[in-house]
């Protein structure tokens, strides 16, 4: 089956954004609502297809938003049952299928776009995106086409795990590296054997790596080089701003998860008394419960903050910190960071280094390094002077590679490219990209 599609006036396109969530949690929420105005500003018209939340935004198209499912509280409660609604939600959705299927004759799309889908909405809405004959496009924000447990960590250990390689995806069962559960695993592996099977990432006409790293790990583990295509994510102008006199402290923004190196800067924290930390984040309950009895004298925990407390925070911070442990694509935050002039001091794993510039645009330690990381928010509180200029070194390069107005055109060539691999679909094609 192929649409119909009203004719629209000039280039101006129909885009369909898909993310489960449709609230500003992660850097794939934000990335996705950052994209969807920049677009309408350039004269497009964009829909959401989202899971339903308590959380989420208002929305035009929330009646057709998948219902919502909590998979950490399914798996606080084992049981055949609770195992059956994992597997029947997670590996392919009928409902999600469906209701993406009634938004699509509403919408009448010119072009799919996913950003985070799997688990909560599933690979099941690219099926039915191509039975009606539109391109898609997929934003990758993780790992989780080529690792089961999606970040290319085990999560008993912290520790880095590529055991999976190019299709041995049993190995988290052995492993039990998801949530150290067998369940939890077992779901992982058959997940990643279904969507195999399902030729879901023969069906994506374009993958959109925002690191050069994950693209290369994608290429590792055989996806074509023409079909994954390096974008670095962007930042819009209102992002950029000199945040003036700083108040000299080091703030951590994000998730409070192990993964985060969370932990490890907490212990650094404690052997720096002379180094004043704030963290500013959500996390699982457990973990912000215990934050009074675990933090040092000289660290804060302010909650999660966004819009202009999150700004008023930057502004009078001295440097960012990311000691993450797993392989980070491109975190938002160093970013946001970047945008308003701090330098980040950070894990040397993942798409980091691709962003910070050891002693340029921050400082490099080497992963769970608890010493390294001492030794560099040491310096950086030390050295003020150096710090402001390797901010403004960051907020250069950021204004330089991360503009708004450079993803927009690159964004749009990609378009018409995967645009014109669809017959019938030749005004997309010849897009004009001055819009």
């Amino acid at each position: 089956m192929r649409l119909e599609r009203p004719r629209v006036r000039g280039s101006a396109l129909r885009v369909l954004m898909v993310n489960t969530c449709h609230f500003r949690g992660g850097g794939d929420s934000t990335y996705a609502f950052n994209l969807a105005d920049l677009l309408r500003s350039h004269g497009h018209q964009v829909a959401f297809f989202a899971m339903s939340d308590r959380r989420n935004e208002p929305d035009a198209s929330a009646d057709m938003f998948v219902s919502n499912i909590d998979f950490r509280e399914l798996n606080r409660h084992k049981s055949p049952g609770t195992a059956l609604k994992v597997l029947n939600r997670s590996i392919y959705s009928r409902e999600a299928r469906h209701k993406f299927g009634l938004l699509i004759d509403r919408f009448v799309p010119d072009i799919v776009h996913l950003q985070n889908i799997h688990g909560h909405i599933t690979p099941s809405v690219i099926l039915e995106a191509k039975k009606m004959g539109l391109p898609v496009v997929w934003t990758l924000h993780d790992y989780k086409l080529i690792c089961p447990n999606t970040h290319f960590l085990n999560d008993k250990t912290n520790r880095i795990c590529e055991a999976c390689g190019r299709g041995a995806y049993y190995q988290p069962m052995l492993k039990r590296c998801k949530k150290g559960s067998l369940l939890a695993s077992g779901v992982a592996s058959l997940e990643a054997y279904a969507h195999r099977l399902m030729h879901v990432r023969e069906r994506v006409d374009a993958f959109l790596a925002p690191s050069t790293f994950l693209r290369d790990k994608l290429v590792e583990r055989g996806f074509p080089l023409s079909q994954v295509h390096h974008m670095p994510l962007f930042l819009p102008t209102e992002a950029f701003w000199n945040g003036g006199e700083d108040d000299g402290y080091v703030l951590f923004l994000g998730k409070l998860d192990p993964i985060k190196g969370f932990y490890q800067l907490i212990d650094a924290c404690r052997l720096a008394p002379d180094v004043k930390l704030i963290l500013a984040g959500s996390g699982e309950t457990s973990i912000v419960a215990e934050l009074p009895r675990v933090l040092p004298r000289n660290a804060g925990y302010v909650g999660m903050k966004s819009g202009d407390e999150l700004r008023r925070l930057l502004q009078k911070a001295l440097a960012v910190v990311l000691p993450s442990l797993w392989y980070e694509n491109q975190p938002m935050s160093i970013l946001e960071a970047f945008a308003c002039g701090k330098p980040v001091v950070a894990s040397d794993i993942g798409g980091i280094p691709e962003l910070v510039r050891d002693g340029d645009r921050g400082l490099l330690v080497p992963p769970g390094d608890v010493q390294s990381l001492v030794g560099a928010i040491r310096w950086i509180s030390g050295h003020p002077v150096e710090a402001r200029r390797m901010g403004q070194n960051a907020q250069h390069y950021a204004a330089a590679v991360h503009g708004s107005e450079q993803h927009y055109q690159s964004l749009m060539g990609i378009y018409a490219t995967v645009a014109r691999g669809q017959q019938g679909n030749g005004r997309l094609g010849n897009l004009d990209l001055s819009m």
